[in-house]
């Protein structure tokens, strides 16, 4: 048998720690960590050990070269826009269906499985399909001359992570609250969250609400292709009778009931595409749903990605005893105040003492929040054809 318990057990590991890696990945510098082996772990993966190995690198002049070309290749991939992620993305998807199609569909239903839940099936995977089209195509709120004025009315300022009358250096147009340069994008985009290759688009404030879709649809895909492929394997191993099978034990010398975990390693051996579906569905269940489980709560909790790390430098000031609450009509103001500052500054203030004090003002609770990631403002411009009705209509 091709597939023996070893390569299962190999398999499991890397199972495993292909989680723990996006786990660490994702989490590792998430506030709840801090302090944490989650945390640490983080710090040697992508902080020490790449240290390390740079330094070892400018030692060795071969290695160098081999870097430096490597570098490029990177540079080349991840530095500007590319669809290779894309369309690499496209092509497994609709592979993974054709495989469904052709050898999981014909066993449904099966003794797991009813007739009914093609419903379902169907509904899961057109969601799932739509919304990454959606999520692609829709614009995520890009900054330019024609709407700066109105993307920068969407959110105030408040002056400790975003500050008024700033100018992008590379677009040099005003830079609203909670919007980011993507340097492969290379363009300012509201409410920036992250640059993700598998859409190849950043995911800002217009799109965030289908990419929150096909997150959450992706992950029923992951979990509900487990479970149907794990039925269709149990199906076709009480069809084909391996249940009641007879085999030679060398070592008892006698006829024994072929072992259920021979049979389902004989069917994975004997069906190799859909062990290979059945494997990346285990392999990225954990993943996607760790990922998505992580964006729909920071969604909730009223930041972005890119500001994750953001309220991390906050928490670093406040350490450092630099961050100030001072008084507003509106109400409490938080700021740096630098140490060689702090003697001219005569308002009355109070020094934060941790995080936890400092009030998040794009926070307006978690029906809020998502309220305004699926009804954003209309802040992009209007396209050349409805410029010239609204003109017309006006006059």
């Amino acid at each position: 048998m091709a597939i023996g318990a070893a390569t299962a057990a190999c398999i499991a590991l890397l199972i495993l720690t292909f989680s723990a890696w996006v786990f660490v990945l994702i989490l590792g510098r998430n506030r709840m960590f801090k302090g944490t082996a989650v945390e640490r772990a983080h710090a040697f993966l992508y902080d020490r050990l790449p240290t390390a190995v740079e330094a070892w690198v400018e030692r060795v002049g071969a290695v160098r070269w081999a870097v430096r070309r490597a570098e490029a290749v990177w540079m080349a991939l991840f530095g500007r826009r590319n669809p290779l992620f894309q369309i690499l993305a496209v092509v497994l998807y609709w592979a993974g269906i054709a495989v469904f199609v052709f050898q999981a569909a014909p066993m449904i239903p099966n003794r797991y499985v009813g007739r009914w839940q093609w419903a379902p099936i169907l509904l899961t995977l057109a969601t799932n399909i739509a919304s990454y089209v959606l999520a692609c195509a829709t614009s995520p709120g890009i900054v330019d001359p024609s709407n700066e004025d109105a993307a920068c009315r969407v959110f105030p300022y408040d002056n400790l992570l975003y500050y008024a009358d700033r100018r992008c250096r590379t677009c040099h147009t005003r830079k609203p609250a909670r919007s980011k340069h993507c340097s492969v994008c290379g363009r300012c985009v509201q409410m920036m969250d992250h640059h993700c290759i598998w859409l190849n688009t950043c995911v800002g404030l217009h799109n965030v609400r289908w990419f929150l879709l096909f997150l959450a649809s992706f992950s029923a895909v992951c979990i509900y292709g487990s479970y149907l492929f794990a039925t269709v394997v149990l199906e076709m191993r009480l069809v084909l009778g391996l249940d009641r099978l007879l085999v030679w034990n060398d070592e008892q010398q006698r006829m024994e009931p072929l072992s259920f975990k021979s049979s389902l390693l004989y069917l994975l051996d004997d069906s190799p595409l859909l062990a290979i579906v059945l494997v990346l569905l285990l392999v990225l269940t954990p993943a996607v749903v760790l990922f998505c489980g992580y964006q729909v709560r920071i969604s909730m909790l009223g930041y972005t990605n890119n500001e994750e790390s953001k309220w991390l430098n906050v928490a670093e000031a406040i350490g450092d005893q630099v961050v100030y609450e001072t008084a507003a009509p509106e109400g409490p103001v938080y700021e740096v105040i630098e140490k060689d500052e702090q003697p001219a500054d005569s308002r009355p203030r109070r020094c934060v003492g941790s995080l936890a004090e400092v009030k998040n003002m794009y926070d307006h609770g978690a029906v809020g929040n998502l309220a305004l990631l699926f009804f954003p403002p209309k802040t992009q411009p209007l396209s050349p054809l409805a410029n010239d009705r609204r003109k017309a209509h006006q006059s």
